[in-house]
């Protein structure tokens, strides 16, 4: 019993470290947005005829902004940054 609970306390930790190694990859990103794009509520919005993705904000030209996270969609990478409180996606297509 006791090694049962030791494996699944070490790989607990081990899952969590590879997730708050991912976050800190992302949060050391800085993307440069030299058009203003759109900002969406959710990364899921980069697939089309999503429910309840409305614009939370617009980007400013030739501005840098501080990654949170990132996220990669079928065709498409999603980038959460944050303008004056607000936190919203852009996206970057892939063609």
């Amino acid at each position: 019993m006791k090694l049962t609970i030791g494996v699944f306390f070490f790989f607990t930790l081990v899952v969590l470290g590879v997730w708050g190694m991912d976050i800190a990859t992302d949060r050391a990103k800085v993307v440069e947005i030299t058009t203003p794009v759109s900002a969406y509520p959710d990364w899921e919005c980069g697939y089309s005829n999503q429910s309840g993705c409305s614009v939370v904000f617009k980007t400013r030209t030739d501005a840098k902004y501080g990654v949170h996270r990132i996220r990669y969609g079928k065709d498409f990478i999603a980038i959460k940054i944050q303008q004056h409180g607000l936190s919203g996606w852009v996206f970057f297509a892939k063609r």
